[in-house]
Protein backbone atom coordinates (compact mmCIF):
# COMPACT_ATOMS: atom_id res chain seq x y z
CA UNK A 1 0.00 0.00 0.00
CA UNK A 2 1.46 3.69 -1.16
CA UNK A 3 1.15 6.43 1.35
CA UNK A 4 -1.04 8.97 0.43
CA UNK A 5 -1.30 12.48 1.68
CA UNK A 6 -4.16 13.50 4.05
CA UNK A 7 -6.66 16.10 1.90
CA UNK A 8 -7.28 17.66 5.69
CA UNK A 9 -3.64 18.74 5.59
CA UNK A 10 -3.58 20.30 1.99
CA UNK A 11 -3.23 23.95 3.62
CA UNK A 12 0.26 23.04 4.57
CA UNK A 13 0.71 22.67 0.94
CA UNK A 14 0.04 26.08 0.56
CA UNK A 15 2.24 28.31 3.12
CA UNK A 16 3.84 30.52 1.43
CA UNK A 17 7.46 29.78 3.04
CA UNK A 18 7.12 27.02 0.99
CA UNK A 19 8.58 28.96 -1.50
CA UNK A 20 12.00 28.94 -0.31
CA UNK A 21 12.65 25.21 -0.82
CA UNK A 22 9.65 24.81 -3.87
CA UNK A 23 10.05 27.79 -5.75
CA UNK A 24 7.30 27.97 -8.76
CA UNK A 25 9.96 29.42 -10.82
CA UNK A 26 12.34 27.43 -10.37
CA UNK A 27 10.88 24.01 -10.40
CA UNK A 28 8.55 24.62 -14.13
CA UNK A 29 11.38 26.23 -15.70
CA UNK A 30 13.04 23.72 -17.10
CA UNK A 31 9.52 22.80 -18.98
CA UNK A 32 9.26 26.12 -21.13
CA UNK A 33 5.56 26.87 -20.88
CA UNK A 34 5.80 30.09 -23.14
CA UNK A 35 5.99 27.31 -25.66
CA UNK A 36 3.10 24.45 -24.24
CA UNK A 37 -0.66 24.93 -25.17
CA UNK A 38 -1.42 22.24 -22.78
CA UNK A 39 0.19 20.99 -19.54
CA UNK A 40 -0.74 17.83 -16.96
CA UNK A 41 -0.16 18.62 -13.24
CA UNK A 42 -0.10 15.45 -12.14
CA UNK A 43 -1.16 14.90 -8.25
CA UNK A 44 -1.82 18.70 -8.50
CA UNK A 45 -3.34 18.90 -4.87
CA UNK A 46 -4.56 21.96 -3.86
CA UNK A 47 -3.09 23.54 -7.06
CA UNK A 48 0.21 25.02 -5.54
CA UNK A 49 1.75 24.99 -9.40
CA UNK A 50 -1.20 24.85 -11.14
CA UNK A 51 -1.71 27.81 -10.93
CA UNK A 52 1.54 29.28 -11.14
CA UNK A 53 2.10 27.13 -14.58
CA UNK A 54 -1.01 29.07 -15.60
CA UNK A 55 -0.11 32.63 -15.02
CA UNK A 56 3.00 31.50 -17.31
CA UNK A 57 1.56 30.19 -20.52
CA UNK A 58 0.48 32.06 -23.13
CA UNK A 59 -2.95 32.63 -24.36
CA UNK A 60 -5.16 30.14 -25.58
CA UNK A 61 -3.05 27.22 -23.12
CA UNK A 62 -4.65 24.69 -20.70
CA UNK A 63 -3.73 23.42 -17.56
CA UNK A 64 -5.23 20.20 -16.59
CA UNK A 65 -4.80 20.05 -12.79
CA UNK A 66 -4.81 16.16 -12.27
CA UNK A 67 -5.74 15.03 -8.77
CA UNK A 68 -7.42 11.47 -7.30
CA UNK A 69 -8.69 12.93 -4.27
CA UNK A 70 -12.22 14.99 -4.56
CA UNK A 71 -11.24 17.46 -1.73
CA UNK A 72 -8.04 18.58 -3.61
CA UNK A 73 -9.64 19.43 -6.33
CA UNK A 74 -12.14 21.52 -4.78
CA UNK A 75 -9.57 23.79 -3.38
CA UNK A 76 -8.32 24.38 -6.51
CA UNK A 77 -11.46 24.84 -7.90
CA UNK A 78 -11.85 27.41 -5.32
CA UNK A 79 -8.42 29.12 -5.89
CA UNK A 80 -8.50 29.59 -9.49
CA UNK A 81 -11.71 31.28 -9.25
CA UNK A 82 -10.11 33.36 -6.45
CA UNK A 83 -7.29 33.90 -8.71
CA UNK A 84 -9.26 34.69 -11.63
CA UNK A 85 -8.22 32.54 -13.72
CA UNK A 86 -9.85 30.27 -16.94
CA UNK A 87 -7.07 28.62 -18.05
CA UNK A 88 -7.45 25.96 -15.42
CA UNK A 89 -9.42 22.62 -15.76
CA UNK A 90 -9.96 19.87 -12.45
CA UNK A 91 -9.55 16.67 -13.56
CA UNK A 92 -10.48 13.83 -10.86
CA UNK A 93 -8.71 10.14 -11.80
CA UNK A 94 -8.93 7.24 -10.74
CA UNK A 95 -5.69 5.33 -10.06
CA UNK A 96 -6.26 2.29 -12.32
CA UNK A 97 -7.99 4.17 -15.25
CA UNK A 98 -7.37 6.26 -17.73
CA UNK A 99 -7.36 10.13 -17.19
CA UNK A 100 -10.09 11.94 -18.61
CA UNK A 101 -7.56 13.54 -20.97
CA UNK A 102 -6.98 13.15 -25.04
CA UNK A 103 -4.41 11.02 -25.55
CA UNK A 104 -1.17 12.70 -26.96
CA UNK A 105 -2.88 16.10 -26.16
CA UNK A 106 -0.35 17.53 -23.79
CA UNK A 107 3.25 19.57 -24.52
CA UNK A 108 4.65 18.99 -20.81
CA UNK A 109 3.59 16.96 -17.52
CA UNK A 110 4.61 17.85 -13.70
CA UNK A 111 4.89 15.63 -11.11
CA UNK A 112 6.07 16.90 -7.87
CA UNK A 113 6.18 14.92 -4.51
CA UNK A 114 4.02 12.18 -5.88
CA UNK A 115 6.23 9.78 -7.35
CA UNK A 116 6.89 8.36 -4.20
CA UNK A 117 2.90 7.67 -3.70
CA UNK A 118 2.47 5.68 -6.77
CA UNK A 119 3.11 1.98 -7.94
CA UNK A 120 5.02 2.67 -11.43
CA UNK A 121 3.59 -1.07 -12.20
CA UNK A 122 -0.12 0.47 -12.16
CA UNK A 123 -0.97 2.66 -15.41
CA UNK A 124 0.77 5.60 -14.21
CA UNK A 125 3.68 5.72 -16.52
CA UNK A 126 1.46 4.69 -19.14
CA UNK A 127 -1.21 7.50 -19.11
CA UNK A 128 1.94 9.81 -18.40
CA UNK A 129 3.13 8.34 -21.99
CA UNK A 130 -0.07 8.08 -23.34
CA UNK A 131 -1.71 11.78 -22.87
CA UNK A 132 2.14 13.47 -23.75
CA UNK A 133 2.45 14.32 -27.29
CA UNK A 134 5.52 12.82 -28.89
CA UNK A 135 8.46 15.05 -27.76
CA UNK A 136 6.80 16.23 -25.02
CA UNK A 137 8.50 16.72 -21.77
CA UNK A 138 7.78 15.39 -17.97
CA UNK A 139 9.67 16.75 -15.07
CA UNK A 140 9.47 14.41 -11.87
CA UNK A 141 10.71 16.16 -8.78
CA UNK A 142 10.21 14.38 -5.54
CA UNK A 143 12.25 13.82 -2.08
CA UNK A 144 16.32 13.25 -2.61
CA UNK A 145 16.40 9.37 -0.28
CA UNK A 146 18.05 11.15 1.99
CA UNK A 147 17.07 12.81 5.89
CA UNK A 148 15.78 16.08 4.55
CA UNK A 149 13.97 18.99 7.47
CA UNK A 150 10.23 18.18 5.74
CA UNK A 151 9.06 15.25 3.53
CA UNK A 152 8.37 11.66 4.33
CA UNK A 153 10.17 9.59 5.87
CA UNK A 154 13.44 8.57 4.03
CA UNK A 155 12.15 4.73 3.80
CA UNK A 156 9.19 6.18 1.55
CA UNK A 157 11.50 8.11 -1.14
CA UNK A 158 12.32 6.38 -4.31
CA UNK A 159 15.98 7.14 -5.34
CA UNK A 160 16.35 8.69 -8.72
CA UNK A 161 17.94 6.49 -10.74
CA UNK A 162 15.02 3.77 -10.12
CA UNK A 163 12.86 6.89 -11.20
CA UNK A 164 15.08 7.50 -14.34
CA UNK A 165 14.91 3.33 -14.77
CA UNK A 166 11.16 2.98 -14.94
CA UNK A 167 10.83 5.74 -17.52
CA UNK A 168 13.13 4.70 -19.69
CA UNK A 169 11.78 1.47 -19.52
CA UNK A 170 9.00 3.34 -20.61
CA UNK A 171 9.48 4.74 -23.41
CA UNK A 172 11.40 8.19 -22.26
CA UNK A 173 14.74 9.75 -22.23
CA UNK A 174 16.70 11.78 -19.71
CA UNK A 175 16.80 15.26 -21.05
CA UNK A 176 18.77 17.01 -17.72
CA UNK A 177 18.55 16.72 -14.15
CA UNK A 178 17.76 20.36 -13.18
CA UNK A 179 18.23 22.14 -9.85
CA UNK A 180 14.88 22.41 -8.37
CA UNK A 181 15.78 23.12 -4.50
CA UNK A 182 17.36 21.84 -1.51
CA UNK A 183 15.52 18.81 -0.37
CA UNK A 184 14.47 17.28 -4.09
CA UNK A 185 15.77 15.87 -7.20
CA UNK A 186 14.12 16.88 -10.57
CA UNK A 187 14.47 14.43 -13.72
CA UNK A 188 13.64 15.77 -16.57
CA UNK A 189 12.33 13.30 -19.58
CA UNK A 190 11.38 13.49 -23.41
CA UNK A 191 8.82 11.11 -25.06
CA UNK A 192 10.13 8.98 -27.64
CA UNK A 193 8.06 8.57 -30.93
CA UNK A 194 5.13 6.36 -30.56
Amino acid sequence: MTHKFNPDLADQLLREERRTWHDPERVLKPLRLETCMALADIGCGPGWFTLEAARRMPPGARVYGIDIQPEMLDRLRARTKDAGLTNVEAVLAEEEDEYPIPTESVDAALIVDVYHEVDPATLFLNEVRRILKPGGRCLVVDWRPEPTPLGPRPERRVHPEDVRAEFEAAGFTLLETPDVGPYHYGLLFAKGSS
